[in-house]
């Protein structure tokens, strides 16, 4: 197990950090992730992801006078290929980060967080992004999450880049919006290597 206490003398920056971060060169746990979309307003001509990861036994404190200690994070872009109109996949490795000693403390061992999605109509700027994400839990359990949007906003015109997380209990919208929603669903399938 490795010490969450950091050395005073010892101040490395968060992007510092991340260059020492190793991909694993053999990963042994593929999961295939499906990402669905069902009943929507329209087309999505960009789907985009990826999957973020923490070695969450160590810690390190890049601004010693703040003293707030980080845990090492990384992201790792997925690729989706178009199966039909509504339909992705995405291949993602529970093992993708070499665990390893990156601090001189011990070995960080790294955890699969989350996989993170967002689509869009047609990739500007102006377009919401219906963001999707499935927790760890979830994905070892190869368990389906499906996310619930309104309608009535897409494409979306927000020169501020606005993204909506939906919901994944659709009682939470309004009964004059329960016709007028679309889902999202991802669904983590386990792979031979």
């Amino acid at each position: 197990m490795t010490s969450d206490k950091s050395s005073p003398d010892s101040a490395p920056s968060t992007a510092e950090m991340e260059a020492k971060y190793k991909r694993n060169p053999a990963p042994k746990q593929p999961y295939q992730i499906v990402l669905k979309v069902a009943d929507a307003p329209g087309p999505f001509a960009k789907v985009e992801g990826f999957a973020s990861y923490e070695a969450t036994e160590c810690s390190y404190i890049p601004d010693p006078i703040a003293g707030v200690p980080l845990k090492p994070g990384s992201d790792i872009a997925m690729e989706f290929s178009k199966v039909d109109e509504s339909t992705y996949t995405a291949t993602i490795y529970a093992d993708a980060m070499l665990d390893e000693d990156y601090l001189g403390r011990g070995i960080c061992h790294w955890r699969l967080m989350s996989v993170n999605t967002w689509v869009k109509a047609t990739g500007a700027k102006t377009d919401i992004s219906y963001v999707a994400t499935l927790w760890s839990d979830d994905l070892i359990a190869q368990k389906v999450r499906t996310n619930y949007y309104v309608k009535q906003a897409y494409p979306g015109n927000d020169p501020d880049e606005f993204s909506d997380h939906g919901e994944v209990d659709r009682s939470k919208y309004k009964p004059e919006f329960q016709d007028q929603l679309f889902t999202i669903s991802l669904t983590p399938k386990a792979r031979t290597p």
